[in-house]
């Protein structure tokens, strides 16, 4: 048996090696128990360790300590889409969670990456996780820098990866009206409340929260262009309680290109002319009752559009006519899709979508790309009949 010079306690008929650690950073000694050598000398090395790195020992859980971060530090100046979106991750995957009794300190790589593998089996989206990690590997790398914990290990999780064919299917999403389709869908709201809205969602490719949030001051008639930069959001606000009543946010869009001018097609043009004029009388009608806010989309006293209330109305048409379900977001691929399909470039096409990046363009409508080479190789042949080559 190794000779040591630990001391040996009996507790509860149970006997322990026993060592009185002293520190430079210990306001008292700090008394040490392993049931065997090498288990006392690995607490003493720990703990030595985290006092020589003046780790505060803190008894918190890492929920605890993530919640004062999430609500208290991280959402200082964070838009309210933003304090929803993370709220909303933590209340789904963090509140009482795997993670949520461990102590800040002893929080590790180990331990998130656990979790997020046993997320991966559960079914939750890479996406989703990835989502979470923004949230997570800050907050560890404050615990970090506030000596919380030893090492900020943020850099060594490995987030799951989607597999190729999953991008593909994630690209085939898209599900733009045909010809057919679009001329069905045109013909099927002649009349209805929010025709026009229809209308200029299908021939600008703008954003369901760019409609919303247009004034009559985005629209120049003279020069037939639509200024976008701004966008419109209904947030449920959030604090340590849960969220609270909703409201309608007005916010910059979320990246630099996404504020843009674009083009106003002058038959769009002339029915959003008369469209104005009938909102004008609508306004002097309603006198002290029209919130005026210049909105060119709004309900009939002026105010904000419910966004929930635009999906619906837009599915109920295509029930009604036998169209298939879509979403309203595939206005816009609609939109993208007529002008791949009319020989646009992409270059194009991604500065009047806002993307900020072609390669998101390309990624997106890859099925239209591939479908217009056919229709370029037949135009080369019919130019090469054309000029009766022998």
């Amino acid at each position: 048996m190794a000779k040591t010079t630990f001391r040996k306690r009996i507790i509860n008929n149970k006997e322990y090696y026993f060592f009185r650690l002293r520190h430079k950073n210990l306001k008292s000694p700090k008394d040490l128990y392993g049931t065997t050598v090498k288990e006392l000398n690995k607490k003493i090395k720990d703990i030595t360790y985290e006092l020589d790195h003046n780790i505060k020992d803190e008894k918190e859980s890492f929920e605890n300590f993530f919640v004062n971060w999430l609500f208290e530090v991280n959402f200082i100046n964070k838009k309210p889409s933003t304090k929803e979106r993370y709220e909303g991750l933590y209340r789904n995957y963090i509140k009482n969670s795997e993670l949520s009794k461990l102590k800040i300190k002893d929080i590790s790589q180990t331990d998130i990456q656990k979790y997020y593998n046993s997320l991966i089996k559960k079914g939750i989206s890479v996406t989703t996780i990835t989502q979470l990690n923004k949230i997570i590997a800050p907050s560890i790398r404050y615990a970090y820098n506030n000596n919380l914990i030893i090492k900020d290990f943020t850099k060594a999780i490995i987030l799951p990866t989607k597999k190729e064919e999953d991008k593909l299917n994630s690209k085939n999403k898209i599900n733009p009206f045909t010809i057919d389709e679009q001329n069905k869908f045109i013909n099927s709201i002649i009349g209805n409340d929010l025709e026009i809205l229809f209308l200029t969602a299908l021939n600008t490719g703008m954003r369901q929260g760019e409609l919303l949030a247009l004034t009559w001051n985005d629209i120049d008639f003279e020069n037939n262009t639509i200024s976008i930069n701004k966008t419109v959001k209904y947030i449920a606000p959030v604090d340590t309680n849960g969220r609270g009543k909703g409201f309608v946010s007005v916010q910059t869009p979320k990246t630099v290109n996404s504020i843009r001018t674009i083009p106003l097609p002058l038959f769009l043009k002339d029915k959003l002319k008369e469209y104005k004029i009938n909102q004008s009388k609508n306004r002097l009608l309603l006198a002290n009752l029209y919130h005026n806010n210049n909105l060119v989309f709004c309900n009939t006293y002026g105010n904000y559009l419910d966004s929930s209330m635009v999906r619906k109305k837009f599915k109920k048409v295509l029930e009604k006519n036998n169209l298939p379900i879509r979403k309203f977001h595939d206005l816009r691929h609609t939109f993208a899709t007529r002008l791949f399909e009319l020989g646009e470039n992409p270059k194009t096409v991604q500065t009047l979508l806002g993307h900020s990046n072609i390669s998101t363009t390309l990624d997106t409508y890859t099925h239209v790309l591939s479908n217009t080479k056919e229709i370029v190789s037949n135009k080369l042949n019919d130019l090469y009949l054309s000029m009766s080559v022998n």
